[in-house]
């Protein structure tokens, strides 16, 4: 069910790329030929003003086709006969729609559920930056010279780090302060308690009827006030105590309408891969639209910058060419994000990583490279300085040429996940 939902949602955004292109095209004058909703043979269409709306039998993505797209076509409709700044819209319009279907699903994430970053800092006073001199509620401005926008920069700014110092900013009293740190390496396998707390308390406020502790007699509302021994009183004071434990049979006592009891089953074990980390996290907080709106556009800014920044990683063998992750991965990923014990963690981890491939999507097509949407628009920015278009011949071949280089690396990719589907 869970990779029947991971296709669902990656042809959700393929379809609202190719949704952007429909809009823009006829917004301009170009007849839009078909506009199919899925790949391969169709299972039904039908023709409104000159387009063909089609469904087709293979279950993800779909695809715009626009009258002279591919030749030359003698007509006021057609593509190839449209002024430049037409086609640059037509064609910019799809990676525009990925972003904009982003923004729109981080700001209801992030409307309804709050937010993390802003001066609620909280540091672990083991960890690099506390001993450093930063302290809980101090605002983080950068990171190696890199400013910080969300929670999301805390992993990827330090994703190529090593163990040598790092120049941290951070703001506390109004003063900016910088300090040299090291990361430390995090992750790796640790031990939870599979509950879900109320509002980050020590109360039980989701749990799965399958779960260890369902099953040992923990329920909902059940306040958590001992683990192994150690008194705990929010979510953090017991993940504390779970990171000291080795495995095995935890006791759990709760309070339950007054009464005490005490609870005694496996805890799960954690495999995270390991990555270098300084110790800070982030309280959520609560936003009303505008602080909603704005963080959807930070949220977006440091995504971008992290596809941007793992493009570079692989040009240069920062990551290993083999990392590289296609359809297969991709699915797959989706399908592991969005398997939770609650419908509502559920839903913000499929809304988070729609929007993390929507924006990933939009971006991508902006490169220019044969076949993808930023070499259309590079072509058609020449086409208007020179007040000539190119050819339609050759921008055929070129485009043949960046689709046979697409497929051969989508290939590569699609073995990579492959081997680590089956490697795992």
């Amino acid at each position: 069910m869970n990779i029947l939902i991971a296709v669902l949602a990656l042809s959700i955004i393929i379809m609202i790329h190719e949704l952007g292109h429909y809009i823009a095209a006829k917004a301009v004058g170009i007849r839009v030929l078909e506009f199919a909703i899925f790949m391969g043979p169709k299972l039904f269409s039908f023709e409104k003003n000159g387009t063909i709306y089609s469904i087709r039998a293979i279950p993800i993505g779909g695809f715009v086709s626009m009258e002279g797209e591919e030749k030359e076509v003698e007509s006021e409709t057609s593509y190839s006969g449209m002024p430049a700044w037409k086609k640059i819209i037509a064609v910019s319009a799809g990676p525009a729609a990925n972003f904009i279907f982003a923004l729109l699903i981080l700001f209801i994430l992030f409307l309804s559920s709050g937010y993390a970053l802003d001066t609620n800092t909280v540091l672990d006073t083991n960890g690099p930056a506390y001993q450093a001199g930063m302290r809980d509620g101090d605002k983080l401005i950068s990171i190696d010279g890199r400013r910080v926008y969300d929670p999301l920069d805390l992993t990827i700014l330090l994703y190529t780090s090593d163990s040598t110092p790092i120049d941290l900013v951070f703001e506390a009293d109004g003063e900016k302060i910088t300090v040299p740190v090291i990361p430390e390496i995090s992750g790796g396998i640790r031990y939870k308690v599979n509950f879900f707390p109320k509002d980050e308390s020590n109360v039980v406020g989701e749990l799965s009827e399958d779960s260890n502790g369902y099953i040992a007699g923990l329920r909902v509302g059940d306040r958590i006030i001992g683990l192994n021994g150690t008194a705990v009183t929010n979510r953090d004071e017991i993940d504390d105590v779970m990171q000291t434990t080795n495995g095995g049979d935890i006791v759990i006592d709760v309070q339950r309408k007054g009464a005490d009891m005490s609870f005694s089953f496996a805890s799960v074990k954690m495999e995270d891969p390991e990555y270098y980390d300084l110790g800070i996290y982030y309280n959520g907080s609560k936003t009303n639209i505008w602080s909603a709106f704005k963080h959807s556009v930070k949220f977006s800014l440091s995504t971008l910058r992290a596809v941007l920044m793992s493009i570079t990683w692989v040009v240069t063998g920062a990551v290993k060419f083999s990392e590289m992750m296609g359809p297969v991965g991709i699915v797959t990923t989706i399908g592991e994000t969005i398997k939770q014990d609650s419908f509502r963690l559920f839903i913000i981890n499929l809304a988070n990583m729609m929007a993390f491939i929507s924006l990933n999507l939009g971006l991508m097509n902006l490169l220019p490279f044969p076949a993808l949407d930023g070499s259309k628009i590079v072509i058609h920015s020449i086409e208007g300085i020179r007040r000539k278009p190119f050819p339609m011949e050759k921008t055929a071949w070129i485009t043949i040429a960046g689709f046979i280089l697409l497929m051969a690396l989508l290939l590569f990719a699609t073995f990579n996940d492959i081997v680590r589907l089956f490697g795992a």
